[in-house]
């Protein structure tokens, strides 16, 4: 069974970048050639170590913890590679529409952001929590692997691979760069804030809309997805994966309600982009857990059919 997931695994992420690599070759893109080659050397090693603890010391944990490193090396990095290509084909901007649906709930953003401005030590922890995805997938990744929990991992990297792809489909027909794409900030209140993200980001977003998205480095790649808020995305499979850990469970999910929360002030989401988050994570986990579970049903029923074959008999002499 395992050997099946990490094959699935392994098909999406090639998928993914065998897209990236059709894509530039096709059309005239700069990219940190250098960049992207240090980071897939970085890979075999992982999947080497898969390999050896799946295939020789029979140590299933560990082998998916390998397997899962890999993935999450290869996979966001192909994916957020991707987006930047998709900008040369992306629809018509949707943040018009977003904003009125926020405004018609009585949402403010600007408001949001002065608030904000004027608690610097929530700006501060809400900055902190933004920032923690990659460590949490890290952490998260290591505590699965320790408490032999292999199908949790790759049904986490499915969810991962299920709401990512979700997303980028999403936005590459109806793009959208949140609020701060609609918005200036009060020179006053744009002053007092720390963000993840300069004020100006998200105008400079729409500039790469409308003149394609120029260099391409891993090494300076942030999220250009409005909605849905993939960081949503993340932090509610992160807190779903992380349930089944003891002493891990609510401390995550602490952390990942703060991530969200921070979406609006250190990501310039609009409000709604949160709700399309939430929509997108729900059907990745029901996509990776409904996977991972019609694998193990099958699995088992092949054993119970091999085990009850009757043994074949050997052939007359002749």
């Amino acid at each position: 069974m395992e050997t099946s997931l990490n094959r699935m695994l392994t098909a999406i992420a090639g998928a993914v970048v065998l897209l990236d690599i059709v894509w530039i070759g096709s059309g005239r893109f700069a990219i940190d050639a250098t960049a992207y080659l240090a980071l897939a050397l970085m890979i075999p090693p992982c999947m080497g170590a898969a390999y050896y603890y799946g295939r020789f010391r029979n140590e299933p944990s560990l082998s998916a913890m390998f397997s899962a490193a890999a993935f999450l090396m290869t996979f966001p990095a192909a994916m957020c590679l991707l987006s930047y290509l998709a900008l040369t084909v992306a629809g018509p901007r949707i943040d018009v529409y977003l904003l009125a649906i926020d405004r018609s709930l009585g949402v403010s953003w600007p408001a949001i952001m002065a608030f904000a401005a004027d608690h610097p030590w929530v700006t501060v922890g809400l900055n902190l929590a933004y920032q923690s995805i990659v460590p949490q997938s890290l952490l998260l990744l290591v505590l699965l692997g320790w408490c032999q929990r292999p199908l949790e991992l790759y049904g986490l990297c499915l969810a991962i691979a299920g709401g990512a792809i979700a997303a980028v489909g999403f936005w590459t027909m109806f793009p959208s760069f949140g609020a701060y794409s609609m918005y200036h900030l009060a020179p006053a209140v744009a002053a007092k804030l720390h963000l993840a993200e300069g004020v100006d980001y998200g105008h400079e977003l729409t500039q790469l809309l409308k003149n394609g998205p120029g260099f391409i480095s891993p090494k300076d790649l942030r999220g250009l997805i409005g909605f849905p808020s993939f960081h949503t995305v993340q932090a509610i499979i992160l807190a779903w994966y992380a349930r089944n850990i003891p002493y891990v469970r609510w401390p995550s999910l602490a952390l990942n309600v703060v991530v969200i929360a921070a979406t609006p002030v250190h990501g310039g989401h609009h409000l709604i982009d949160i709700a399309g988050g939430c929509i997108v994570a729900a059907l990745a986990i029901t996509f990776a857990d409904s996977t991972v579970r019609r694998l193990r049903v099958t699995k088992a029923a092949e054993r119970q059919m091999l085990a009850v074959l009757p043994e074949q008999s050997p052939l007359p002499a002749a």
